[in-house]
């Protein structure tokens, strides 16, 4: 007897982010696509690179600078009134909200991965209507990405734990970047997020020798003022003239040009800036370089704990890795032997741990990344989102 088709479970992936350069987002359509068909809802166009036969890209548009502004109010009648109500109306007065759900609300998926507390209301609001168990991969701890910033903490910080309690607490998985993020999750909300880390897919490279007479850094990602990336120009700048730092920023493109003069003021002749790659052709481009960098400031929570992005594009590209004393990356390099942490953010203090290192030390360092590469990459941390909504929709199918 004929056995009918198996009808492929269909997911839908939300982040409201330019998904063409959200490489945690482009990770969770690259491991699901093959065994899912996928509703995938972001800002701008889709990548090149994963137009794949079983997704459908919806796009919407970011809000304008004049919608920002005429929103706040919003949030500041919900701090004074302490009104949740205006909380869930700011949400949907926001044309990109309205938008998202206008296009996909006559569709239907089993199941919903929500990206960041901003996806929530809408989420949960489809998984309502098509009966479908939600996932929530928050990528920061929420409450405190900006908490440096007194406007921040008066006005946003309270309407963001309003959705996390409102709809966190009800989702049926969560998942987050970083261990200590995880737990103070469920110290503070109660539900406890499954870790997946931010790692790129493990190719196999070459490696190469050092020259011990020019030792290239390396530094990539958002070009964002709070991030303060001039320190890493001040402390080239002191460092031996061995050493010269190249950057491949996207974002900010007057932040951008300010560190392109500030460089050649202070550095001249020692700091290029890159063009810019899509994330998944980032670990082959840095790769021969011979030191990843990156001073962050534990100027809020999620900069202390934070495991970036880069910090694994490092790793998998065989570059030894140079960070300051932040709390997450600190322990992980101490825990690999994958590079050196400065004992503080001062540019000399840095340099000086820089001036120490010989060729063989990095060399040995260089070793040690690809052994955590191995161990740690997008096959090994995606399969946790593969099993884990395979698990939910079993669960669904059986109930």
């Amino acid at each position: 007897m004929k056995q009918p088709p198996v009808t492929r479970a269909t997911a839908c992936i939300i982040s409201f982010s330019p998904i063409a350069r959200d490489a945690r987002v482009l990770r969770q359509i690259a491991a699901l696509a093959p065994q899912y068909n996928l509703l995938v809802l972001g800002y701008g166009p889709p990548p090149r690179w994963r137009d794949a036969a079983s997704v459908r890209w919806f796009a919407v548009e970011p809000p304008r600078w004049y919608e920002r502004q005429h929103l706040k109010g919003f949030l500041l009648a919900g701090r004074a009134l302490r009104s949740t109500a205006c909380y869930e109306f700011w949400y949907w007065l926001q044309r990109l909200h309205r938008q998202a759900y206008d296009q996909v609300r006559s569709l239907r998926a089993d199941l919903i991965l929500a990206n960041e507390w901003h996806a929530l209301p809408l989420a949960w609001r489809l998984a309502m209507r098509w009966n479908a168990p939600l996932v929530l991969d928050l990528h920061e701890y929420a409450p405190l990405e900006w908490e440096e910033q007194w406007q921040w903490r008066l006005f946003v910080a309270p309407m963001i734990r309003f959705f996390l309690q409102q709809y966190a607490t009800q989702a049926t998985a969560t998942m987050t970047v970083a261990p200590e993020i995880a737990r103070r999750y469920h110290e503070e909300f109660g539900f406890f997020p499954a870790t997946v880390l931010n790692a790129p897919d493990y190719v196999a490279l070459e490696d190469h020798t050092i020259d011990p007479q020019s030792v290239r850094l390396i530094h990539h990602g958002g070009a964002i003022r709070a991030r303060q990336l001039e320190l890493m120009i001040d402390t080239v700048r002191l460092c031996d003239q061995r050493y010269h730092l190249s950057f491949m920023l996207v974002g900010d493109e007057g932040y951008i040009r300010h560190l392109q003069a500030y460089a050649s003021r202070v550095a001249p002749g020692r700091v290029a800036f890159l063009e810019p790659v899509t994330p998944d052709q980032v670990v082959s481009r840095i790769a021969p370089f011979d030191m990843g960098f990156y001073l962050l400031k534990p100027t809020n929570y999620n900069n202390s704990v934070a495991l970036p992005n880069k910090l694994f594009d490092f790793v998998h590209a065989g570059l030894a890795v140079c960070v300051g004393p932040s709390p997450g990356m600190a322990a992980f390099v101490h825990e690999w032997q994958c590079g050196v942490v400065a004992p503080s953010f001062d540019p000399a203090a840095v340099a000086a741990t820089l001036n120490r290192l010989s060729a063989e030390e990095m060399t040995t360092m260089r070793r040690a990344a690809r052994a955590a590469a191995a161990q740690i990459n997008a096959a090994t941390e995606m399969a946790k989102v593969v099993d884990l909504c395979d698990r939910l929709l079993r669960r669904a199918s059986d109930a």
